[in-house]
């Protein structure tokens, strides 16, 4: 609907035009479109950048990712595309260069080789000075280890009272984020309301609401939701409803492409196993009372939360293709596989399907734990300040980086979480409650951002599924390197700070 009034508005304007032309003034652009769209509560939450602070036309340049819109255009998306979540962001940076007296600018790369010569752009740019970059939305797994090379200026020295203008006291900044990652004094990326793909890397649970019903008869799709609200969707429950939907329309006696199934797990979902982790109530990290991550992975419960999580894949009705074929024809938008772990964005190609699905969080370990635990896949975007800034550039950044998340709060997050994934995404309106239960049950940890660069991929534990798989032998024999290596990242973080 905002879109829809956008449109009007500009309709409307261009009628204007000849009269502006008429008089030789050219009107300065702007939304002018009602910002309060029900949400009042977020237009009431004011940023704290001065109001009279003006730059003289400076161009704010970010590096970001190509591959795919929200990569591309989550920090400037500077045409209209028709789009109601990237045309609010391109209507949001009108806002802020306006108010701010910049311009914004995001340079995409795709590279034949993504995460090291994406990195190595960035890298090589702020070690010799060229100035092609302010700072940069990088892909959070293969990013992080940038900031041990110097690469990334400590955010925290370019708060409202350091010099410059964050404040990760405000809601637009995910808290979680800054507690975990600021450490020494310091802390090289954020994320928040800006990064957009944190939000649609939300890891959850899209089903077949059909297939459920007609496999569950006595249940019907309305007991899922309920057992969420009760705080019953468990591990347990989810096994027992993937142990009993396979069909064998083959007649082989094994689960393969064209059955029926309970839950795939293939290519980008079995790198969400990661989520898994988190959503069974363990964390990779936890800070210590001196104020140190320290890993707490090797703890009584890991084992057990695991065999609950390879009960739930590892039986009769779960679907884990050997090789990398991707065996469409045993899929969600198929119409035969019952449950999906996917990210929040994986709504987009489902609704464009006949499936008549809904959406749930990952179930929790057991009825005990107290909240579901969401995590964002570590594709998602990171945000960083290049170092080679002078003080003052920095301090510019930094108003750009906190009036675009403060307005991206206003105006971006509820066109994404409202119209998109609670509108466009939701077949039923408790669909759209289960959306605010999972957006709501976000966690972080430190130990999941260093992971793959500098911590040995810990967070990939889960993702191997089969019998032979030993965890407690494999985490046995790999926590010695996992401490050398957390000791090795804090001595460079501090070295840095």
């Amino acid at each position: 609907m905002k879109f829809v009034r956008v449109l009007a508005l500009l309709l409307a304007l261009l009628m204007l035009l000849p009269a502006y032309a008429a008089c030789g003034d050219k009107p300065e652009e702007t939304t002018k479109a009602p910002q309060s769209n029900g949400n009042d509560d977020r237009d009431g939450e004011q940023d704290t950048v001065p109001a009279d602070l003006k730059y003289n036309g400076e161009t704010v340049t970010f590096l970001v990712r190509g591959g795919s819109n929200m990569n591309q255009y989550e920090l400037a998306c500077e045409e209209l595309i028709n789009d109601p979540v990237y045309d609010a962001i391109h209507y949001r940076n009108i806002d802020v260069e306006n108010r701010l007296g910049v311009k914004i600018k995001a340079i995409p790369r795709n590279d034949e080789f993504p995460y090291t010569d994406w990195n190595n752009a960035l890298s090589v740019s702020v070690l010799t000075n060229t100035g092609d970059y302010d700072g940069a939305a990088f892909y959070l797994s293969a990013g992080t280890s940038l900031a041990k090379e110097g690469i990334y200026y400590n955010l925290l020295s370019l708060t409202k009272d350091e010099g410059g203008y964050l404040n990760f006291e405000k809601p637009w900044w995910n808290n979680s984020m800054v507690d975990e990652l600021s450490v020494y004094g310091a802390m090289f990326f954020a994320g928040g309301s800006l990064t957009i793909t944190q939000a649609a890397s939300g890891v959850c649970v899209f089903f077949n609401r059909d297939l459920f019903n007609q496999k569950y008869p006595d249940d019907r799709d309305t007991t899922l939701y309920q057992l969420v609200r009760d705080g019953q969707w468990t591990a347990e429950k989810m096994t027992y409803y993937v142990s009993n939907c396979w069909d064998d329309l083959n007649s082989d006696g094994l689960v393969g492409p064209g059955d029926v199934v309970g839950i795939k797990s293939l290519g980008s979902a079995a790198g969400q196993m990661d989520a898994w982790v988190l959503a069974m109530g363990l964390d990779f990290t936890r800070t210590d009372v001196f104020g140190e991550p320290e890993l707490v992975l090797f703890n009584s419960h890991t084992v057990p939360a695991y065999e609950k999580v390879r009960g739930v894949f590892n039986n009769p009705g779960g679907f884990i293709p050997a090789g990398e074929a991707n065996h469409e024809d045993t899929s969600m938008p198929n119409g035969n596989v019952l449950f999906y772990t996917q990210s929040l964005g994986y709504g987009a190609d489902m609704k464009s399907s006949t499936v008549n699905y809904g959406v749930l969080p990952i179930p929790k370990y057991n009825e005990d734990q107290e909240d579901y635990r969401t995590c964002f896949a570590n594709s998602a975007s990171a945000l960083a300040v290049c170092s080679n800034l002078s003080d003052s550039r920095a301090a510019m950044v930094s108003a750009v980086l906190e009036v675009l998340s403060a307005e991206s709060y206003k105006q971006v997050i509820p066109v994404y979480y409202g119209t998109v994934l609670k509108g466009h995404y939701s077949r039923e309106q408790a669909d759209a409650e289960m959306y605010d239960t999972i957006l709501n049950s976000f966690v972080f940890s430190f130990g999941f951002a260093w992971s793959t660069g500098s911590l040995g991929g810990i967070s990939g534990i889960f993702r191997r599924l089969d019998s032979e798989y030993d965890i407690q032998n494999f985490i046995d024999s790999n926590k010695d390197s996992w401490n050398n290596q957390l000791t090795s990242l804090l001595s460079a973080l501090s070295d840095i700070s």
